[in-house]
């Protein structure tokens, strides 16, 4: 009798357990993997506006949307612009995060309330951004445009958005003004872990301010460095709104970049299967970095 209601409260455990696992796991399935595998299925059919919810018609088009998308220049063009768009946004993004950690890191009076203001350009909605961003650098009214002209650096407006040779820059300072504060919080965070003792020995050493900064400030951060910049790779990679909000990948493809080139496939021209196609080889370069991003992960836990 008694092993029989140990065994009832073991399975009641069991299902109470379950009961709370299974929304997460049902969320996961819905709205996660099952998107990534239709997205799949469909790089590898023929998915038309005309077809779309007629799923016998949609016929196996095996490896031809992929072989479209490598043949087709604007891919390759929005390849080129994204990893432009990511190198300079992590090393900007990076650079201005670590000088506000630095910065940061000092006690002083309104150190809070000043992190505080600089954390609301991450906290807005990227797409809020964009849209200031776009009215900052009208060309007319543009508040950036009287500033140049204010300080003598141009004599007329520029209109950054509309210019081929210009917008690209424009959404990338744009995107740079987002990630600032993200680098800001993590570096903050592990200059705040590093041991104080280090510093005071090192001073007592008679090290210098710049010999401190790279014997101990740079190592000690390496791991949180590497784990930042692959996560910022992620999440700069797969922008997408802030393109949106200014340029919508224009002038003349420009400032497309690959996530808007997927988008344009998919719901400007209706090429759903190349579009989901585009989508997958996004989809493998940022699963590959996440995979990296993991590892490090899991490094740094263990030790």
């Amino acid at each position: 009798m008694r092993k029989e209601r140990i065994k009832r409260l073991k399975w009641k455990e069991i299902l109470t357990n379950y009961s709370f696992v299974t929304p997460a796991v049902i969320f996961i399935i819905l709205f996660m993997m099952y998107p990534v595998w239709y997205t799949i299925e469909m790089s590898f059919k023929d998915v038309t506006l005309k077809n779309f919810l007629d799923t016998a018609r949609q016929g196996f088009a095996g490896l031809a949307n992929y072989r479209h998308i490598f043949g087709d220049k604007y891919f390759w063009n929005s390849l080129n612009n994204t990893w432009i768009f990511v190198l300079f946004s992590l090393i900007f993004q990076f650079s201005a995060g670590f000088a506000f950690a630095l910065f940061f890191n000092k006690r002083f009076p309104g150190n809070k309330w000043m992190r505080a203001i600089l954390l609301i350009a991450w906290m807005n909605p990227a797409i809020i951004t964009g849209a200031v961003f776009k009215w900052l650098m009208a060309g007319d009214v543009g508040i950036f445009n009287h500033i140049l002209i204010a300080l003598g650096l141009i004599r007329e407006p520029v209109n950054f958005l509309a210019s081929t040779s210009t917008s690209l820059g424009s959404v990338i300072f744009g995107n740079i003004w987002v990630g600032i504060p993200f680098n800001m919080i993590l570096l903050l965070s592990g200059l705040q872990g590093i041991d104080e003792d280090l510093y005071e020995s090192a001073v007592i050493d008679g090290a210098s301010s710049l010999a401190r900064f790279r014997y101990i400030t740079v190592p000690m951060l390496i791991p949180t460095i590497r784990v930042l910049l692959l996560l910022g790779f992620i999440y700069t990679f797969k922008v997408f709104d802030i393109i949106y909000a200014m340029t919508s990948g224009g002038p003349a493809n420009s400032s497309q970049i690959l996530p808007y080139y997927s988008y344009e496939l998919a719901f400007k021209t209706f090429k759903f299967s190349q579009g989901a196609a585009a989508s997958c080889i996004s989809f493998l370069i940022v699963a590959v970095l996440a995979v990296f991003y993991i590892y490090f992960s899991k490094k740094e836990e263990a030790a």
